[in-house]
């Protein structure tokens, strides 16, 4: 596969070091581009894909997931006549494989775009792609500082049972929602002739990158999506080599945590998207053996309602604590209410006897930046928890990049007008 570097140089920041390359040191921030065509599986579409089909149409070589480039059920001359339209952007269609591992037909390019979720919105903005949408739903609305023209677009009410009538108005060429999208609704969409698409986005870094790059791909624009995801995708590497090689001992002993109903509190197992970003970035999770609330060992789980009885006897060194749009986000200058809300969590009962509140470890994060922009999320947390392995990176400046090169906001300085981790960190 190819692999992500970072070539050296004297330059200000670790931002204008970040590249993606098919060459060079070996880092942990690969994903596959699950574009059928691909036939090696890596993060590209190219003349190495053609080749490879050749090889597999030949019998030279055995076929490979993504090899049937027009699902036809055979690998032959037409896949790499299908690959080549893809390079050369002549493609009215694509097949592609969603995050049920389903193929699914796209006719190509998009034009008319539908997002049911906020994430992918902004993930459109930041490729170039935003004034394809034309309908959101509801929670994207409420994105009005980061997405000011997006946030006008119709709104469809909730993702779950958007306004079909609506929606169908629309004429989409394609409705695109993270991997949670309701299979229910998928299967109605498709029966009123129109194309749905689930994209793994919600917390997971890699697949996020991936899936940035194919919404490229169908919309028409690969190399604007490309230059995001070579800067995105390069930072994280880098911060993934830099705490490869913490031993067992050296890996920070961090809980995630997100508020639930009534005062509960959820974490996650080792199937959590949150919990492998904390993996990713050399973080120890404590996952093995945890406990919810009915005593059920949850450790391959996604979310769950943990006990905090299992919590203190963990004994964590670090919590991270996600805030659900209550003191955390962009427009949210309010520390009073940041720090009112930590005081809630470190005073819970039991919870000072913690060595992640004694050392004044426990981190709240801006959903947004975790479980939805989460490749922001990563740097915060990555510079949270190994502050001097990370001297060099400094996670505002990168932000603050995001926001005038991807996102295009006039304006908005990142550290006066939001807060995204609290306490903050420098």
């Amino acid at each position: 596969m190819k692999k992500w570097c970072i070539y050296g140089g004297v330059l200000l920041t670790l931002l204008t070091l970040c590249c993606l390359t098919t060459t060079g040191s070996a880092s942990g921030m690969e994903f596959t581009l699950y574009i059928f065509g691909n036939a090696n599986s890596d993060m590209n579409i190219d003349q190495q894909d053609i080749d490879l089909i050749n090889e597999i149409a030949a019998g030279k070589t055995a076929s490979t997931p993504l090899a049937d480039a027009n699902q036809d059920g055979k690998v032959d001359s037409a896949d790499a006549e299908q690959v080549q339209k893809i390079i050369d952007g002549t493609a009215t269609e694509m097949w592609v494989q969603d995050a049920f591992k389903q193929p699914v037909k796209v006719k190509t390019p998009v034009q008319r775009l539908i997002t049911l979720d906020r994430m992918i919105a902004e993930n459109a903005q930041v490729i170039g792609v935003g004034d394809k949408i034309v309908g959101i739903d509801e929670n994207t609305v409420n994105r009005d500082i980061i997405l000011p023209t997006i946030s006008k677009q119709k709104n469809l009410g909730s993702a779950e049972e958007p306004d079909m009538e609506a929606l169908i108005a629309l004429k989409p060429d394609l409705i695109v929602n993270n991997q949670y999208f309701d299979e229910g609704l998928m299967k109605k969409l498709q029966e009123s002739g129109l194309t749905p698409l689930a994209m793994i986005y919600h917390g997971d870094i890699q697949n996020s990158l991936g899936y940035s790059k194919m919404l490229g791909y169908l919309t028409g624009s690969p190399s604007t999506a490309e230059e995001y995801v070579n800067w995105m995708g390069g930072t994280l590497g880098s911060i993934h080599d830099k705490v490869a090689g913490l031993s067992e001992d050296e890996k920070t002993k961090v809980i995630y945590l997100y508020p639930r109903k009534n005062g509960a509190l959820g974490s996650g197992g080792n199937d959590c998207p949150t919990i492998k970003t904390l993996q990713f970035l050399g973080a120890d999770t404590m996952t093995q053996n945890t406990k919810d609330t009915a005593g059920k060992i949850m450790d391959t789980a996604s979310y769950f309602e943990i006990d905090p009885e299992v919590v203190i006897a963990k004994n964590p060194e670090a919590i991270v604590m996600e805030d659900f749009d209550e003191a955390l986000g962009y427009g949210y200058t309010d520390k009073n209410a940041a720090q009112a809300e930590l005081d809630r969590i470190k005073s819970r009962p039991g919870f000072d006897k913690l060595d992640a509140v004694k050392n004044n470890k426990v981190y709240l994060l801006d959903v947004n930046i975790v479980s939805h922009s989460n490749c922001l999320g990563a740097l915060y947390m990555a510079k949270a928890l190994y502050p001097d392995q990370l001297s060099d990176i400094d996670p505002y400046a990168i932000h603050q990049e995001y926001v005038d090169r991807f996102l295009k906001v006039p304006g908005l300085d990142v550290k006066k007008d939001g807060i995204f981790i609290y306490p903050q960190i420098s």
